[in-house]
């Protein structure tokens, strides 16, 4: 295996560099490439909205999402960096820097003229590739939503995009004590739930549920949530009679195993030592 194929796959298969980058920056291909931190992912993404423009994809009508605001001031600084730097490149240079983003020498050569002309004619477009955060995308989408749109999803017309929601989070605690407090059994489990795990592991396991409640919401929805966990029973059989796991060391069955164990022992105690010689 050479150092040239050692960090590339395709489908599983070992390909050199010129393959992989050939399909992985191919805006034509649909693709999904996973690669540890640090493994130049931004740069590939990069290089695909810069062909895809050069392809001549009108820039609004690129999407890149991330997930913190960084990293999608970084991938638009990249960008501009690029194309303000190929626009000062000759052609052989040109060129060259298309080939490490997947075109062969042919169509890079050809295509050279093009990569020193994008940036003015994105300028003149006067509209900029979207390369956003999950969240702000989102709110862009409620932003344009219709009203009826809304309103039967149930979300609201007005809304404010928390970068923070340790304030809301804050808010949330005195309005579930408050609901638990009115329904009994609400009030009943969560005493159960305390009795038997404690308060700090009750809260714990509360908060995870606050952090997830999307998801926790939507599994609930579709009866992930009561069908998560079996019970003991149907994971062990023979557990299937007793009302709680420990039983099965109570009893006979205790005995049972206890005397299994003096056994052992005593047959242990009463062996002479040995001694192996090799």
């Amino acid at each position: 295996m050479s150092d040239a194929t050692a960090a590339y796959r395709i489908d599983g298969q070992l390909v050199e560099r010129a393959a992989f980058y050939a399909v992985a920056c191919d805006p034509a291909r649909s693709v999904t490439v996973e690669a540890c931190a640090g493994a130049g992912k931004t740069w590939m993404l990069v290089s695909r909205i810069l062909r895809a423009l050069l392809d001549g994809t009108a820039p609004q009508d690129i999407l890149a999402i991330t997930f913190t605001k960084k990293a999608a001031g970084e991938m638009r600084q990249r960008l501009q960096d690029w194309l303000r730097d190929f626009a000062a490149l000759d052609d052989e240079r040109s060129a060259r820097e298309l080939v490490l983003r997947g075109m062969v020498p042919e169509q890079a050569a050809a295509r050279a003229a093009d990569l020193r002309g994008l940036r003015a004619r994105l300028l003149a477009a006067g509209r900029p590739v979207q390369i956003r955060t999950f969240h702000s995308w989102f709110a862009s989408l409620l932003r344009g939503a219709p009203l009826a749109v809304l309103q039967e999803l149930g979300l609201p017309a007005e809304h404010e995009l928390l970068e923070d929601d340790s304030e809301a989070v804050a808010l949330t605690w005195p309005r579930f004590y408050a609901a638990v407090a009115a329904d009994a059994s609400l009030r009943q489990d969560l005493m159960d739930s305390e009795a038997r795990h404690g308060r700090h592991q009750t809260l714990k396991a509360l908060k995870n549920a606050l952090d997830k409640r999307v998801e926790f919401a939507l599994a609930d929805a579709q009866g992930i949530v009561d069908a998560s966990v079996q019970p003991f029973g149907a994971v062990v059989p023979t557990l299937a009679g007793l009302e709680r796991p420990e039983l099965a060391l109570a009893g006979d069955a205790m005995r049972a195993r206890g005397e299994i164990i003096d056994a052992e022992f005593i047959g242990l105690a009463f062996e002479k030592p040995t001694v192996q010689v090799n």
